[in-house]
């Protein structure tokens, strides 16, 4: 399923009793995510949480200014 700015709905995922999760795998070979990889969590305003690669991170900042930018 495909939402506005190119956000996509990936499936779900069940929080175990030491609470893991999985990441589905059309989600890891989406992001390219390999064993190993080093993760970092985002949380907004309480309500919703995402993971993007660590090695990304300077992509998505750079991301956020322009869309901030065009408000």
């Amino acid at each position: 399923m495909k939402t506005p700015h190119d956000i996509k709905m990936c499936g779900n995922v069940t929080v175990w009793p030491k609470w893991q999760v999985v990441i589905p795998k059309d989600v890891r070979e989406l992001l390219d995510i390999k064993p190993g990889d080093s993760l970092v969590v985002i949380v907004k305003a309480d309500r919703a949480v995402g993971m993007i690669k660590s090695e990304n991170i300077p992509e998505m900042i750079e991301y956020i200014e322009s869309e901030m930018g065009s408000c």
